[in-house]
């Protein structure tokens, strides 16, 4: 049996202190498709919840990329 390795790079900016739950959850909701978080960070942490959104969601998308059909 082959194993296939991919590599994902990721360019994070840096996370303010105190702002890593906010951030990771917003990865996990782009990784699922879902909203489940977005209601929980507080307004001041809504800016870190997003970009983690968007690292989710391109995590998906690359991932998705290497998932053979």
């Amino acid at each position: 049996m082959t194993t296939n390795n991919f590599q994902i790079h990721l360019d994070l900016q840096d996370i303010p202190h105190g702002h890593g739950l906010s951030f990771k959850r917003g990865i996990s909701d782009g990784l699922l498709e879902s909203k489940e978080h977005e209601s929980l960070p507080h307004e001041t942490h809504a800016a870190s919840y997003r970009r983690g959104l968007a690292v989710g969601e391109t995590l998906r998308q690359e991932i998705a990329k290497a998932v053979k059909p």
